[in-house]
């Protein structure tokens, strides 16, 4: 009996060693060479495990390689979501940033730059019209003067001072304004009071004195002049009118003393208020909106209903001009509810229709209506086709409509045209002695007999 064979290793050996490889048994007296299987086991499956440690994950992979590459370098990979967030982010940052800074250049409708005027030339350019102007005193400051209304101090107004400022190097610039009892008596109603107009004027950067409730027409004080030590007087060179005399500048023309400024052209306290009345009912409205009580604004209660409903008749329009699309559909499905055909055989389709058409099996509505055959060549609107139901609707309604005027019509002319029966009396007599329509034979014997009798 030949001797046993010993093993080398055990598994509890194995997996104690530090060897990565397991070793073989040793050879017997034989000399056979035979190998454990236990240690094949063991050595395949410690084989796996080394290679499931060292194998890179996808996720690693995508991390490290921004294209997603694989160990080969070709693997598809995913970008990783937080950077793509990261990136969007920055770009639209960027875009908010670019149009803010837009915006900052141009303005927020990019209006800034078109909403300036040119500065007007200073006065004394040139000569009033016929007469000539003094030359200016030297070694101290020139005294202009101009005076006015200046209700609803405007744009006009200001620049008018602006050009009377710059006429001169060195200018101190005196303007008069006007009180109310004396503009009232020759202009009629103004918008502000004198208080209001007076602290407007002193508001303007051009001015450096105000003197309140002047004369009309300076050149009836001469005391005034003197105690302004005015040099000049500034006012454009169209005759001003008064009860006095046709320009109440003359005087001062004459004497050399006028600097003529130039007028802006559309910019008067009296085009404001032309303005305001030709578009009354916009600005009634426009208050009325704001929360001016009808009382306040001199309004009737018939004039702020008036008002309102065509308001809301505007808004209305511009509501369907804007909705136009949804708006149809709407009013389309209104009408297919309402619309029954006027034949059973009409191609136009019916909610009943619809209704029995989904209750039918597929293959039942194959075969189409003769009716339907013969107008195949119509352009019908059907109920897939959306965008045309409101223009269905209207049409049909715009079609029954005249419809109805040509039936009106028809039996208004049949009315004038039939010719009147000259038997007209013999025909009443026998329409009186025949028996009326519905009543039986014997209740028309019984009157008779009851008549005779």
């Amino acid at each position: 009996m030949p001797p046993k064979r010993k093993r080398a290793t055990t598994l509890s050996s194995v997996k104690n060693s530090t060897a990565d490889i397991a070793q073989p048994s040793s050879r017997d007296a034989s000399g056979e060479d035979a190998e454990d299987p236990v240690l094949q086991e063991v050595a395949s499956k410690k084989e796996r495990q080394n290679e499931a440690s060292h194998a890179p994950s996808k996720r690693a992979r995508s991390a490290k390689n921004g294209h997603g590459d694989d160990a080969n370098g070709d693997g598809d990979g995913e970008v990783d979501l937080p950077d793509r967030k990261s990136r969007r982010t920055s770009a639209s940052e960027a875009m908010a940033k670019e149009a803010a800074l837009e915006r900052v250049e141009h303005g927020e409708n990019g209006e800034a730059g078109g909403m300036r005027m040119a500065d007007p030339p200073p006065a004394g350019q040139v000569d009033p019209q016929g007469y000539k102007t003094n030359p200016p005193p030297v070694g101290r400051p020139v005294r202009v003067y101009a005076d006015g209304v200046f209700d609803l101090f405007h744009i006009g107004h200001m620049r008018q001072l602006q050009q009377a400022k710059t006429a001169f190097p060195d200018t101190y610039l005196i303007v008069g304004v006007t009180g109310d009892k004396e503009t009232h008596r020759r202009k009629g109603l103004t918008v502000l009071s004198a208080k209001e107009r007076a602290e407007s004027v002193r508001h303007c950067k051009w001015v450096d004195e105000v003197v309140e409730d002047c004369p009309w027409i300076i050149t009836d004080t001469p005391e005034f002049i003197e105690k302004h030590k005015i040099d000049y007087v500034a006012h454009d060179d169209i005759p001003y009118g008064a009860d006095e005399g046709d320009d109440i500048y003359a005087p001062i023309k004459e004497r050399g003393m006028f600097l003529v400024t130039q007028r802006t052209e559309g910019l008067s306290t009296t085009g404001i208020i032309t303005k305001i009345v030709r578009d009354y009912d916009q600005y009634i409205d426009r208050q009325l909106k704001r929360g001016t009580s009808r009382k306040e604004l001199n309004v009737s209660w018939l004039k702020k209903n008036e008002l309102e409903l065509k308001r809301n008749m505007v808004e209305l329009r511009d509501s369907i001009k804007a909705n136009w699309t949804t708006t149809g559909l709407e009013l389309g499905k209104d009408l297919r509810q309402f619309w029954q055909s006027s034949r059973p055989a009409s191609p136009a389709r019916t909610p009943v229709q619809e209704r029995l058409e989904g209750l039918s099996p597929p293959g039942a509505g194959a075969t189409a209506s003769p009716a339907l055959s013969r107008m195949a060549h119509l352009d019908i609107p059907r109920a897939n086709d959306r965008s045309s139901d409101f223009n269905a609707g209207y049409n049909l309604g715009l079609i029954g409509g005249v419809r109805a005027w040509m039936a009106r019509s028809r039996r208004n002319l049949n009315d004038d045209s039939r010719p009147e029966s000259p038997t007209t009396e013999g025909s009443s007599d026998e329409q009186e002695k025949s028996p009326p329509r519905g009543r039986s034979g014997k209740q028309s014997k019984s009157d008779e007999t009851g008549v005779r009798a």
